[in-house]
């Protein structure tokens, strides 16, 4: 009876199973909508198509420059398409006011720190770790120049409606009319050097409350002493010979007086280097350290001062530390337990009768890229024909605009049709308002091969492409959740990182490859418009929201991913209209559709 069970269950799993295939045989279809259902279809023929694009230059416009998740600063030489200089202008707020620096207040140091954007790779024999820097371009030293900022900058832009934040942008503007000039922004010279960014990790040594040494250890940074010349009365001036002052009582009142610095990059013998910093992370600072006499006041007379007393206002309650002999005075600063230095024989540590302090202020608010550009001209290419190469450079650069489905192509009969009204028509038959059939899309894709006869090397891994209507991403960026594990990017079946020579590191670069399958279906099954698209360098996948431009291009291209604007890199690219057929920038799709 087992048996008999056991053969009727495999029989009746058999039955399904060919039921299955039967319908998937009959009623062909899929998810997404790829293929509507055709009952007599049973056998599929894949194939190619191609299609027509225009391809054209345009050049990106200064870009709104405040605000951003994050700041390029340097000097970048590329040999195809010139030299440029990324500048910061950025305001400062301290973290206390009111301060009270005390007497006879000497300056020690003044330690300027803006982090890079890092990753640990390891550690070391120290017990510190090892760091690699990301955004990092370029490794020779730049001439790095501080200034006080005497630009002051507002926070509210009083030609739009109340509480409308003032837009900056990196040509310095506020507006088409208002312009910032270097002369507002080059006040007193603050810091003057070479410099180069480092991985290395920051390890500062001191002593712990047992006078044993001790170590922090601070990720990689630009961490500069900016006051070196001791007759340099300047910090004293600013802020020491202001205590009590308006101009250190609230923030609104520091900001006005004390404008910000001003951060100029300058080449050395014509190379740099550049690289994004975090001058937006609470650890990106100026601290002023200095010491001051402690306060003598002897509330109650009886020869200790406060600072120093137990019992300070006389009540014989021990209300100020800790006295373990009874002399009156407490442990921290009594010299048979400090086992310092009395000079003048009172029993008080003289070692420690100065305050050591520190006064720090944050960057805030206002933090600005202002770019100086030294770049070849490349001029707004052809919107109708396309152009022959694709000039894709970051910052205030150019891109690209992408027009799928411009021309004609022959349809079955060897006659000209329009390449979108063929692309409809294949792809999405109707019969009335019903689809009666259609192709299905397997894969879609962009290629643009790399003109490595103006291309001088260090290309970007990436490109991007996004939708200049709304400025967004294209559908197949979001539902791509792929990543590398090699590499801190993702996104690399819609964007795959830069084919390169024999797949190496540093190989030449050969193409890119865009893939665009989801943005294609929608366009023919949700009958979607079909929308003209940017293509630029991309400093990273992850970095798409867009900036502003100062000009927008005839309402065409009205913002650019920060990506785009915060990588020094670029490419050339060959274009639709370039002699070479080979290489010839177009639209692929692989395709399957019904026999009949």
């Amino acid at each position: 009876m087992k048996k008999k069970n056991s053969l009727l269950k495999n029989i009746a799993l058999l039955a399904i199973i060919v039921t299955v295939f039967a319908a998937c045989e009959r009623d062909f279809s899929s998810l997404d909508s790829d293929v509507v259902n055709s009952e007599n279809t049973t056998h599929f023929n894949s194939d190619v198509a191609t299609y027509p694009i225009v391809a054209y230059n345009k050049k990106i416009t200064p870009f709104q420059s405040s605000r951003m998740p994050s700041y390029i600063f340097g000097y970048y030489n590329d040999p195809a398409f010139g030299s440029y200089s990324a500048n910061f202008v950025g305001q400062l707020s301290p973290s206390i006011f009111n301060p009270q620096f005390g007497e006879n207040v000497v300056l020690d140091s003044v330690i300027l720190t803006v982090p890079y954007y890092s990753r640990v790779i390891g550690t070391n024999e120290e017990g510190g770790s090892d760091y690699e820097l990301d955004s990092v371009y370029a490794d020779t030293p730049i001439k790095l120049s501080i200034y006080q900022n005497n630009y002051f900058l507002r926070e509210f832009d009083p030609n739009l409606d109340l509480n409308q934040s003032q837009k900056y942008y990196s040509n310095g503007a506020l507006s088409e009319t208002v312009q910032i000039t270097p002369a507002d922004l080059e006040g007193q010279l603050i810091y003057d050097a070479s410099f180069i960014p480092s991985e290395k990790q920051i390890v500062l040594r001191g002593f712990d409350e047992d006078g044993e040494q001790d170590s922090t250890y601070v990720a990689p940074s630009m961490r500069l002493h900016i006051k070196d010349d001791p007759s340099d009365n300047y910090w004293q001036q600013l802020l020491f010979d202001k205590e009590d002052e308006p101009e250190l009582s609230n923030r609104n009142n520091f900001l006005d007086y004390f404008r910000g610095l001003y951060f100029k990059a300058e080449s050395i013998s014509g190379s740099g280097s550049i690289a994004q910093l975090n001058f937006s992370s609470t650890d990106a600072n100026v601290t002023v350290y200095y010491t001051s006499d402690k306060d003598n006041t002897d509330e109650d007379n009886d020869g200790i001062p406060d600072y120093a007393d137990v019992d300070s206002n006389g009540d014989n309650v021990n209300d100020n530390g800790t006295d373990s002999d009874g002399d009156g005075i407490n442990d921290v600063h009594d010299v048979d337990e400090t086992q310092g230095e009395d000079l003048n024989n009172n029993g008080i540590d003289d070692t420690l009768d100065s305050n050591k302090g520190e006064y720090t202020m944050n960057f805030f608010r206002n933090l600005i890229n202002l770019i100086d550009n030294n770049l070849i001209t490349v001029p707004d290419g052809d919107e109708n024909l396309g152009d022959e190469k694709i000039y894709l450079k970051g910052g205030e650069g150019y891109m690209a605009v992408i027009d799928l489905f411009n021309g004609t192509v022959e349809d079955e009969n060897g006659d000209p049709e329009d390449a979108f009204d063929n692309f409809k028509r294949l792809f999405r038959k109707q019969d009335g308002d019903d689809i009666t059939r259609r192709r299905l899309i397997n894969e879609a894709y962009l290629e643009f091969y790399v003109d490595q006869s103006t291309v001088q090397g260090n290309e970007p891994d990436r490109i991007f492409i996004y939708n200049l209507t709304d400025n967004t991403p294209l559908i197949d960026y979001y539902i791509d959740q792929s990543t590398n594990g090699t590499t801190v990017n993702a996104k690399i079946d819609h964007l795959p990182p830069l084919q390169r020579e024999d797949d190496e590191p540093e190989g030449e670069g050969v193409k890119y490859k865009i893939r665009l399958t989801e943005h294609l279906k929608n366009i023919f099954v949700n009958d979607s418009t079909n929308v003209k698209l940017g293509l630029s360098v991309i400093s990273g996948v992850g970095s798409v929201n867009t900036q502003a431009l100062l000009d927008d291009n005839d309402g065409l291209i009205k913002a650019v991913p920060n990506g785009t604007l915060l990588s020094p890199k670029g490419t050339v690219l060959f274009g639709n209209n370039t002699t070479n057929e080979a290489k010839k920038a177009k639209l692929t799709i692989y395709y399957t559709e019904p026999e009949n």
